[in-house]
């Protein structure tokens, strides 16, 4: 079955932050652009000198709406004694997502040595740069993705 012409399709991003009780946040994309750019109205004080579990949720979009999650990916923002976000630490955390994905690019062939990074590099993301949701978790996520709760919106 084919789209006509007059149909809106894209993708959207939706950023969401989940607080200690377990309560979504939305970020608008205007906001977090200021979070990333450290605008002086870029600030989160409710969050300071915290690491904050974040999820990134590509959305389809159909006709001005979301219909569908396309994908998730759960990490961490880290946001410092202001409320301002510790983009050094999301790129460093993205950085060890890398390592842990494709492993050392600079392998030296040794027949007595088994090379580890990757491994130990995974074992490091999923510790320090990545979360799994509970059930509940991931069906706020969802619903504040899809825009089925407008509570926390900022």
């Amino acid at each position: 079955m084919g789209v006509s012409p007059d149909e809106d399709m894209g993708i959207g991003i939706r950023q969401i932050l989940v607080n200690d009780k377990d309560e979504v946040l939305l970020l608008t994309n205007r906001f977090f652009k200021k979070l990333w750019d450290k605008s002086p109205e870029g600030l989160l004080p409710q969050f300071a000198g915290r690491r904050v579990r974040w999820a990134e949720a590509a959305v389809e979009i159909q006709n001005y709406r979301p219909i569908a999650i396309l994908r998730v990916v759960y990490s961490y923002m880290s946001f410092d004694a202001n409320g301002r976000l510790d983009t050094d630490r999301l790129m460093q955390d993205a950085a060890l997502k890398i390592e842990a994905g494709i492993g050392d690019i600079f392998v030296t062939k040794s027949d007595k040595v088994i090379n580890a990074s990757a491994r130990f590099a995974a074992r490091r993301r999923d510790h320090e740069a990545v979360w799994r949701p509970s059930a509940k978790v991931e069906k706020a996520i969802y619903d504040a993705a899809l825009g089925a709760n407008r509570s926390g919106r900022f």
